[in-house]
């Protein structure tokens, strides 16, 4: 319909990423195709993820229009393996197009043929600045394999600190790496437990951070100098055991991941151990099931931690450790952590918590839209304040999040506290944006049902 092709227009036009993505789905769910009529600016699209999106919605005559221009021939490389002919014209992007057009043709070819994606960025690696080798280096996170290693060990030699530890995370996640095994040897001489018991029950973890480090250690992108602020015994800790799996503590010392973090909560070097502990769970909880299962009692601790600081001048950014651990979560295990909180974020010194919504996958559950717009429509209502103004401007994320049913009672009448201070303007114009997010995105729902009605 007119009304469709309208609202596909103005999400590719504005580049409303999260909306067109939401429509595409949908569009692919039941089964339609893109109208004509925009075909050419779809074709348009350079976002790698977009036009996996695109390929089962061009159509027959979507293909059959891409091979009129080289600039469309994603569409016939697609995500298989690549022809000649399509090799030869993504090489010619390659090599000479703009960083942010070679990063997305390295992607594609990466999925398509991971060695060939491995020989173009092995050849051109060394000229690129170092800030583009480093992301560049990202891009073998698709498909990562062993036969990665190779050209990964080769740029811990790289000059760029930034480079080495693209590189070292990148090689610690394959557990057979040289490197993989060199920061397990490191980190296993970090720690002793002290055990009770007949059983020997774990009862406290002592940790015995580095005091001096190697060049071999630097190679491996563990930091000389820590950044200002820390102490360079804790940052070589951190450092280390942010790239070992955290499934190789609980099978060392056969404990659950709530018993070792009670058990390190005591020693001089608890805050980093935890802290790396954190990095490591987000990089390895994606492949490796008993790593994930750190995530919910790394959340808990960070909580404690954070309520202790509150008021206070935080030395270290507790809810960077959070928003990290939100981000490794599946939905359910999100919005867990995240419900419970929605009454603390009504607070003044709760609100800074309002961040850790737009981290939730999409949609959210029915149950949490409710509850946010329950919470969001009393905070509005009642207050004239910055929290006002903080809780109005998260309205801009829900928009993106609530789920469709849940769209007619977010559009269900709002009230802003009677109030003529800036922050109540300001809240007034952003629930318009809302309503008019949600109201787009209704109509989008009402026009699919039209062309199945």
């Amino acid at each position: 319909s007119g009304r469709l092709l309208g609202l596909l227009q103005n999400a590719l036009a504005t580049k409303s990423d999260d909306l067109l993505k939401e429509f595409l789905r949908q569009m692919a769910a039941s089964e339609l195709l893109l109208p004509p009529e925009l075909l050419p600016e779809a074709l348009e699209v350079a976002d790698v993820d977009l036009r996996e999106m695109l390929l089962p919605l061009l159509g027959e005559r979507g293909r059959w229009l891409s091979q009129f221009n080289t600039e469309w021939q994603w569409v016939s490389v697609g995500v298989a393996q690549l022809s000649s002919t399509n090799r030869d014209g993504l090489k010619q992007r390659w090599d000479e197009g703009a960083f942010s057009e070679r990063r997305q043709v390295l992607l594609s070819v990466r999925r398509g043929d991971p060695a060939l994606g491995r020989e173009w960025l092995a050849e051109t690696l060394d000229g690129e600045k170092a800030e583009h080798r480093a992301r560049l280096l990202q891009v073998l996170l698709e498909a990562l394999s062993p036969a990665d290693e190779p050209l990964l060990e080769s740029r811990l030699d790289d000059r760029s600190e930034q480079v080495r530890a693209v590189a070292a995370d990148l090689l610690a996640r394959l557990p057979d790496s040289a490197l993989a095994a060199r920061m397990r040897q490191r980190a296993t001489e970090m720690f002793m437990a002290e055990t009770a018991g007949p059983l020997g029950e774990l009862k406290k973890l002592v940790c015995n951070a580095p005091e001096a480090i190697d060049k071999s250690w630097q190679r491996d992108a563990v930091p000389l100098k820590p950044p200002p602020g820390r102490g360079k015994r804790a940052v070589w800790l951190e450092s280390v055991i942010s790239r070992v799996p955290p499934s190789e503590w609980t099978r060392r010392f056969a404990a659950e991941p709530r018993q070792l973090i009670e058990a390190i909560a005591d020693d001089d070097f608890w805050l980093p151990t935890l802290s790396g502990w954190t990095a490591a769970t987000v990089l390895f909880a994606p492949g490796d099931a008993e790593s994930a299962r750190w995530l919910g009692p790394l959340w808990n601790a960070w909580q404690v931690v954070d309520a202790r600081q509150r008021g206070k001048q935080r030395t270290t950014d507790h809810h960077q450790q959070l928003r990290a651990l939100l981000s490794a979560m599946d939905r359910e295990q999100a919005e867990a952590c995240v419900r419970p909180l929605l009454g603390e974020m009504a607070t003044d010194t709760g609100v800074e918590s309002l961040a850790f919504l737009s981290l939730l996958p999409k949609p959210w559950s029915e149950t949490l839209a409710s509850d946010y717009l329950r919470q969001a429509r009393e905070v509005l209502a009642r207050h004239s304040d910055n929290r006002a103004f903080q809780w109005a401007s998260s309205l801009q994320t829900a928009a993106r999040c609530i789920p469709p049913s849940v769209i007619p009672l977010a559009l269900e009448e709002w009230h802003v506290a009677d109030s003529r201070n800036w922050h109540n303007q300001a809240a007034e114009r952003e629930v318009e944006r809302f309503m008019e997010a949600l109201r787009m995105r209704q109509t989008f729902y009402d026009e699919l049902q039209v062309e199945f009605s």
